[in-house]
């Protein structure tokens, strides 16, 4: 039987408890976390490894991306973008569905900024 894989999209140095403790999570759901950290992803020696991770979301059922402080590493293939802004990019495109936690700290930073532009 086939189980869900679920991609886990944010930074990773930030966020590295948080993304531990999701994959836990999600294995004790009898999911399929897919990470990069944990060896999750085929890295393809002919691609950069930030196109093996966009590659890989199209073999995942459900797309998790976590928003904390950092803008994270740009994306070889477009700078302007982060890697995990062009793997949000990715899921959306394939129409996988995305499920977003953003970091409290972060959010009511983005509440006082809101108020205060």
């Amino acid at each position: 039987m086939a189980f869900p894989r679920v991609f886990i999209s944010s930074t990773c140095y930030d966020l590295g408890e948080v993304r531990d403790s999701l994959y836990s999570y999600i294995k004790s759901l009898y999911y399929e976390p897919i990470v990069s950290e944990k060896g999750d992803i085929f890295y393809h020696p002919d691609f950069h490894t930030h196109e093996s991770c966009i590659n890989e979301i199209e073999n995942c059922n459900l797309f998790i991306l976590i928003i904390g402080g950092r803008h994270g590493g740009k994306y070889i293939s477009d700078p302007k973008k982060s890697i995990v802004n062009a793997e949000y990019e990715a899921a959306k495109k394939l129409d996988i569905p995305v499920f977003t936690f953003i970091k409290q700290s972060v959010y009511d930073d983005h509440k006082v900024y809101q108020r205060n532009k």
